[in-house]
């Protein structure tokens, strides 16, 4: 096979793997992750399933290479929102709100994926712990990012901290998805998301002043 063949081989071979992706988020968005099954994958790809045993080694490594796309799960580029070093150097408090932030916008443009969140809830299953694990250890390692772990620990509970923080802000956003108030609160209103932005900007400067006491006696 000359190189010309080999590139176009290797070129269809990824333009295929691509469809087959794509075609997961749209089986997700029509019918929900009840309707993740080869056949029906193959069937909105436009190919035959033998493929996805070639490429992916069946449903479960399918499901899993989707978790791991940016259109499923935002890269960790995108929450942070500049480059590492840039991000580094902004005091604590604007580290978590500037992922928080983020966050929020990435989920708010993947409607799919908060779904998928909302049948975890309910769900146990092989399909959606693919995707679990598929994006676990890229948030980890953003929630060090962000509280700085490389240096000095916050409060010793920083990790819970921030699945505490994280939780309330996926439950909230699943509940906007489905136009349902939250504790009295209207989720369709940009004001009650913009005095949930002042309440984590609250809480972001306690942390951040709990750490320079530290920093100061030295702990």
């Amino acid at each position: 096979m000359s190189n010309a063949e080999q590139k176009t081989q290797v070129k269809n071979k990824d333009q295929t793997k691509a469809k087959i992706l794509q075609a997961v988020e749209e089986v997700l968005t029509d019918e929900g992750y009840q309707g993740l099954g080869i056949n029906r994958i193959a069937k909105q790809a436009g190919v035959a399933k033998t493929l996805i045993y070639r490429y992916f080694g069946g449903l479960e490594g399918l499901i899993s290479a989707y978790g791991e796309t940016d259109s499923f799960w935002p890269s960790v580029d995108e929450i942070r929102g500049m480059s590492h070093q840039e991000f580094k150097q902004l005091p604590l408090r604007n580290r978590c709100r500037t992922i928080f932030r983020n966050f929020r916008k990435a989920l708010k443009k993947r409607p799919h994926t908060v779904a998928v969140y909302a049948w975890e809830m309910v769900e146990h299953n092989e399909t959606i712990q693919g995707l679990i694990s598929a994006r676990t250890q890229s948030s980890l390692n953003l929630v060090k990012e962000m509280m700085g772990q490389d240096h000095l620990e916050m409060s010793g509970y920083d990790h819970e901290i921030t699945a505490l923080l994280g939780a309330a802000l996926l439950h909230l956003t699943i509940r906007e998805s489905l136009a349902s108030p939250f504790a009295g609160l209207d989720l369709d209103d940009q004001a009650t998301w913009d005095r949930f932005d002042a309440a984590l900007e609250t809480l972001f400067s306690a942390l951040e002043a709990l750490y320079r006491e530290k920093t100061h006696k030295g702990i």
